[in-house]
């Protein structure tokens, strides 16, 4: 038995021993759901930058990203700021200047009496860098050739076939456009400056920077293309300050293309990584106390109202006066049956012996003597009505027949 025994584990060692020799382990990816991505644009490079051990986070307001953190982290705000105010336009300044690493889409803020006039970002303006938008290029609306094109739909195939056996690259790229559809893209920006080697960059809008200097602050990189300036890198104080015209390449459609991850790494430093979107818009339960806190307040007090009328509250019943019976005698003999409960029958006695007594003086000014002319009255025994006018009884038979002799001397005298 034991040798059988021995065989059995040696079998199942050789399988397992088998099967591991003769599988290897399989990776595969597992796609991200897409609602996650629609909520989160950069969760594919917020992913990148855990792969990296670099903690990051995203920060939706002003509220939360102030007071600023250490200086080790990065910072890296949308063109939906909004306006911070200049006392946190100074202070992120400072910040920067003290170590701080900030990466900003620029964006340019349109004047309100001069429809071409742009002045600057209000927090790039400190450094000295403007946003200019470039005219949006919409030549088929002009092109006699592409509304010829559009009347007469036989005709696409033959202009098509015409393209395809040109030399001429214009006229291949202008079939291309008008046929195919194809977007127009700018040539992705090109820079140098950071190691020597062409790194390149895409980012489609037709947003270009300017710089024009700022006391302070030193240009140490720049990329573009044939737009114009796409990225700025400033050496501000001890800090580092990136203005690029979109943060496009870095969600999670773009970030896969030429050196946009590389771009990541190398401007994000060793720390933490913070995402700034909306930073202008509080938090809904602070938005909603700063500016809707009246009909809230009301809403809240005619809630107290409902909840203060439709709560039971303890007391006595309420009951019709119809279904009242009860009357003064009723409270009379009540509040008599309380006082010989509690002994104080004398005190019951006292005022009708008073009114006996009274009604007897009224006879005669000799009390004898007016006791025997009652009790002749009364035709009763002289000893029994001068026993009623002594103390209480404490027998509750004798008190009774006390009580109604006193009642027929002063009714009857």
């Amino acid at each position: 038995m034991k040798r059988w025994l021995i065989l059995f584990v040696v079998l199942v060692a050789g399988l397992v021993a088998g099967y591991y020799w003769a599988t290897e382990p399989v990776r595969y990816m597992a796609p991200a759901r897409a609602d996650a991505a629609a909520r989160d644009p950069f969760l594919a490079a917020r992913t990148l930058l855990d792969r990296w051990q670099r903690p990051s986070r995203r920060v939706f307001s002003t509220r939360a990203l102030f007071p600023l953190p250490a200086t080790d982290t990065t910072l890296i705000l949308d063109e939906y700021r909004g306006d911070l105010g200049r006392d946190r336009i100074q202070a992120l300044l400072d910040w920067v200047a003290a170590g701080g690493t900030l990466i900003v889409a620029a964006r340019p803020v349109y004047g309100d009496q001069d429809e071409d006039r742009e002045r600057a970002d209000p927090l790039l303006e400190g450094v000295g860098v403007h946003a200019r938008r470039l005219p949006n290029e919409n030549d088929d609306d002009d092109d006699p050739m592409a509304t010829m094109l559009d009347r007469f739909q036989p005709m696409e195939s033959l202009f098509l076939e015409y393209c395809l056996g040109s030399d001429d690259p214009e006229m291949q790229r202008q079939c291309e456009r008008l046929t195919c559809e194809a977007p127009a893209r700018a040539a992705p920006a090109l820079t140098r400056d950071f190691d020597g080697t062409p790194r390149r960059l895409q980012i489609l809008n037709n947003l270009v920077l300017l710089y024009s200097g700022a006391e302070g602050t030193r240009m140490a990189v720049l990329a573009d293309n044939d737009q114009g300036l796409k990225l700025i890198g400033l050496n501000h104080g001890a800090g580092l300050i990136t203005v690029v015209a979109g943060l496009d390449f870095w969600n999670n459609d773009h970030l896969h293309y030429f050196d946009h991850a590389w771009l990541l790494r190398r401007l994000t430093g060793d720390g933490p990584v913070w995402f700034v979107q909306g930073i202008d818009m509080p938090p809904l339960p602070l938005w909603l106390w700063e500016h809707a806190w009246p009909p809230m307040l009301a809403l809240v007090l005619a809630l107290a109202l409902w909840l203060w009328r439709r709560l039971p509250r303890p007391g006595p019943r309420w009951r019709p006066p119809g279904q009242d019976t009860t009357d003064y005698l009723g409270h009379l003999r009540a509040l008599g049956h309380f006082y010989w409960r509690t002994g104080q029958g004398e005190a019951l006695v006292s005022p009708l012996r008073d009114a006996a007594r009274r009604r007897l003086a009224l006879l005669h000014p000799d009390p004898e003597r007016a006791l025997a002319l009652a009790a002749q009255k009364l035709a009763m025994d002289e000893n029994e009505l001068r026993a009623a006018l002594g103390p209480a009884l404490k027998d509750r038979p004798g008190w009774t027949r006390q009580v109604a002799v006193l009642q027929r001397i002063r009714s009857r005298l």
